[in-house]
């Protein structure tokens, strides 16, 4: 099956993207003007649509939720951009992130203390010690980090305010989408969250007065589309929390974070895989509907009102994916008619940057910048510039192109620039912020100078010889 190369990616972006005579615009800004201005490859944000889709994210939830208030915590993992961190601090989002370097982003971008979650497994002391003194919160991942937090809070002089992270076992027979692997082994092994056997230990933190636990969290990942099995998991999360009460003598959390892993209306993932078809993911709407509907069965069978409660929700690919493109030139065009017939079209990317390829076995909707007045449409395979295979559409229907015409592939503004990594040395592209007609770069593209700056010589290797070294 081809990936078509203009339908699905223009007329599902929400408005985003459009066409006028045939050229390709973001918002207001023509595509190929942004590549004559700040050069190829390059990855593009549309700042109107993160904000609607932040908004309308925490809708989708307060509808869900009518009993308490709804706070958004998007991951920065997914798109650590400081301006795009700097627009959700505007719509009044938080920020869950791990490590001191996501830790500063936030800080930088003025989002709330009180919005951030300092997450992920292996905190050290001075980050934590951090996020306290900032008035962060710390999502305990293990009961060794509640003796850190305890020390971080006596060393700064202020009470440091905890979550706990569960680990809800869900058995069912349903397996990871494309890939086969059985959810219930991917939910037993997944290394993050306090371990069932430390739950009664970990409430030892309830007594210390220099800690304060509010909430619990927890984390579904992008597993599945199937909404009986995020709805089966969102229940057994609402019960474990019963049960954490039962073991701390009735205690009961503020806030209750269901974390993230909302698969986005248009997602590659999978569709690498020929023997695949990728479902639909359902909307966000359908998302909060499952999943809090069945967070409240879960609680209220193990007696948890659910009156007054915060929801929390940490979206990150759901959220950033549908609000970025990222543009590539045609290098060239190489063919073959021994021993079949064969096209490749060689671009100045590679899925180094957009590792949701190789990672999600994904493939981003692909298109022309400008659709050629005429000629008809051919297979090809579009490939990147890397020593590795690098096959970015596997057999994408395109126009007839030459070298220097540009390519879209859509829906990549999440985890993409996050992950790109530097095989062959090859620089990171810039990034650019798209607001109505105006264009900013927000990210300066990486120079070989940078790739070099942290490699020294030392003294022994720095005279100049001739012939073999000793």
């Amino acid at each position: 099956m081809s990936e078509s190369y203009d339908a699905d990616a223009v007329a599902l972006s929400d408005g985003m993207l459009r066409r006028e005579s045939g050229r390709l615009l973001i918002e207001d800004v023509p595509v190929d003007a942004l590549v004559e201005r700040f050069s190829a490859p390059l990855f593009v944000l549309s700042e109107s649509t993160l904000r609607r889709q932040a908004r309308r994210i925490r809708a989708a939830f307060e509808r869900a939720w009518p009993q308490g208030e709804v706070l958004v915590l998007p991951a920065v993992k997914a798109n650590p951009v400081l301006a795009l961190q700097r627009v959700l601090a505007q719509e009044g989002m938080g920020a869950d992130l791990v490590g001191a370097g996501e830790l500063e982003v936030a800080v930088r971008a003025g989002i709330d203390p009180a919005l951030i979650s300092l997450n992920g497994t292996g905190k050290d002391r001075a980050t934590i010690e951090r996020a306290v003194a900032l008035g962060a919160r710390v999502t305990i991942d293990d009961v060794r980090e509640i003796e850190l937090s305890a020390a971080a809070a006596c060393a700064v002089g202020k009470q440091a305010n905890l979550r706990i992270r569960l680990r809800p076992y869900y058995e069912t027979d349903a397996r990871m989408e494309a890939f086969g692997t059985p959810i219930a082994d991917v939910y037993g092994t997944y290394k993050s969250g306090v371990p069932y056997d430390d739950l009664a230990e970990a409430g030892r933190a309830l007594s210390a007065p220099e800690l304060r636990v509010t909430g619990v969290m927890m984390h579904m990942g992008r597993y599945t589309t199937d909404l009986s099995v995020i709805g089966g998991y969102s229940r057994r999360f609402g019960e474990l929390t019963a049960e954490v009460s039962d073991l701390w003598g009735g205690w009961t959390p503020d806030t209750i974070d269901v974390g993230g892993g909302f698969a986005p209306q248009i997602d590659g993932f999978g569709r690498a895989d020929p023997s695949f078809i990728p479902p639909v993911p359902p909307s966000i709407e359908r998302y909060a509907e499952v999943v809090c509907e069945n967070l409240t069965k879960g609680l209220t069978s193990g007696g948890i009102g659910v009156e007054g409660r915060t929801l929390e929700v940490e979206p990150g690919r759901a959220l950033f994916g549908p609000c970025g493109i990222h543009v590539a030139t045609l290098l060239n065009v190489k063919r073959q008619t021994q021993p079949f017939p064969f096209t490749w079209y060689e671009t100045d990317t590679t899925q180094l940057f957009l590792s949701e390829i190789p990672d999600e076995a994904g493939r981003p909707p692909v298109t022309p910048v400008r659709l050629p007045e005429t000629g008809t449409a051919v297979d090809v395979r579009v490939v990147g510039r890397s020593c590795m295979s690098d096959v970015l559409a596997r057999t994408a229907t395109l126009p007839a192109m030459s070298a220097g015409d540009l390519l879209a592939f859509c829906f990549t503004g999440a985890y993409n620039d996050a992950n790109a990594s530097n095989l062959n040395l090859l620089p990171r592209p810039a990034t650019v912020l798209v607001n109505g007609a105006q264009a900013h770069l927000v990210r300066r593209a990486e120079s070989i100078e940078d790739l070099l700056v942290r490699d020294t010589l030392p003294d022994h290797l720095r005279h100049t010889f001739t012939g073999a070294a000793r």
